[in-house]
């Protein structure tokens, strides 16, 4: 029963890798296509900061999906959960955030968002500073 338990898992794991990575094509295509589109829209070279920040939103956006696919590979070898990876694209995928971020759309959101990359920021650190002194990480 644990063996095909194990290999049900494993299963799991390639199918949301692959889907994943699905999700992440599709991004990367559409990035291409806006880049594209942007380019020929506006000969002159002008774009919009507006323009430039939906850019770099959708970059990394691109780049967390691929981190996140790099942690499912992880996992698939090593069956470990790598916790400095995941708050790595935690902080990413807040930093896409910010970028994005309206100040005129969510004006009460910015303390939250604020507590939330502290926390987050810190909880690395920390992660980070405990390995640095020869204990395990998990």
């Amino acid at each position: 029963m644990l063996k095909w338990i194990e290999r049900f898992e494993t299963w799991i794991n390639w199918a949301v890798l692959a889907m994943m990575a699905l999700v992440v094509l599709m991004l990367a295509a559409g990035f291409a296509i806006d880049i594209v589109r942007d380019i020929i829209a506006y000969p002159t070279g002008s774009i919009t900061s507006d323009q430039v920040f939906a850019i770099f939103g959708n970059l990394l956006l691109i780049l967390i999906g691929l981190e996140l696919m790099h942690t499912v590979k992880v996992y698939l070898v090593d069956h470990t959960v790598h916790v400095e990876v995941i708050l790595a694209v935690a902080l990413v995928a807040l930093a896409r955030k910010v970028i994005v971020f309206n100040l005129k759309d969510y004006q009460g959101s910015v303390i939250g968002l604020a507590l939330l990359i502290a926390a987050l920021a810190g909880s690395h650190w920390l992660l980070l500073r405990r390995g640095s002194e020869g204990e395990p990480r998990r």
